[in-house]
């Protein structure tokens, strides 16, 4: 048991291993399939309509929390995972930020070390109603490459939510924003992008450079962006 109080006890420094390919899209069934859910109520295809991003973001929470504490998908239970934490406060990569809100949190519980930053981050953006790719990318993929959330991990997850007349696909928006002429292109990927087409739909896979340093001198690497783009008619997964 540890009783000084004035040496507390450490664990590996960030950055922080990377979860395993399975965990990662265990994660990303969960979120599609409780979207899903969402998206069979008159209230969740409101929400998407005319809600604000906190709205619907806090009835997805919900419905990844009630997925959870049902343990019906395999490998999603809370013995794995916590539940997932909506508007987190957090610092940044500096420790002069303390007020950093990632929208939505998912622990392991098995992580190692277990602290704050050692999670799953997800950003989600309304696209479409008037918000764009470029402020899902300003406003949303920036904060991950700049050191606002996720600074100890080698990955984290937007979430796009579509309105009706929006596109859906993740990666050709993307491209086609980050090689226009004015385009918020301090954000571009380092190598292009690539689809994971196991999912439906299907998660676009950036990755950027970080240039900050971290806290304890070292350099935080690269980050890979999960892109989840989500509308409705829901897609459906086998649990």
């Amino acid at each position: 048991m540890f009783f000084n109080l004035g040496s507390p006890p450490k664990g590996p420094p960030p950055p922080f291993a990377a979860w395993s390919s399975r965990q990662l899209k265990v994660l990303d069934k969960a979120i599609v399939l409780a979207w899903g859910q969402t998206m069979a109520t008159s209230r969740g295809r409101t929400l998407l309509a005319s809600g604000t991003e906190a709205e619907i973001t806090a009835m997805l929470q919900d419905a990844i929390t009630q997925l959870l504490g049902s343990e019906t998908l395999h490998g999603f239970s809370p013995a794995a995972f916590g539940a997932p934490i909506r508007g987190q406060e957090l610092e940044d990569y500096s420790g002069t930020r303390l007020e950093k809100r990632p929208d939505l949190t998912i622990t392991r519980l098995s992580a190692r070390p277990a602290i704050n930053h050692n999670a799953m981050f997800y950003e989600c953006k309304i696209l479409g109603r008037g918000r764009t790719v470029d402020d899902y990318i300003t406003h949303g993929v920036m904060r991950f490459q700049n050191g606002n959330y996720a600074w100890g991990m080698p990955h984290a997850g937007m979430i796009g939510y579509v309105a009706a007349g929006h596109r859906t696909d993740a990666k050709a928006s993307l491209i086609e924003r980050w090689t226009h002429t004015k385009s918020p292109a301090p954000c571009a990927p380092l190598y292009g992008m690539v689809e994971d087409h196991s999912m439906n739909p299907v998660i676009a896979i950036s990755i950027h450079a970080r240039t900050f340093m971290l806290r304890n001198g070292e350099a935080p690497g690269n980050i890979m962006l999960r892109h989840m783009w989500l509308s409705e008619p829901p897609a459906s997964v086998t649990p």
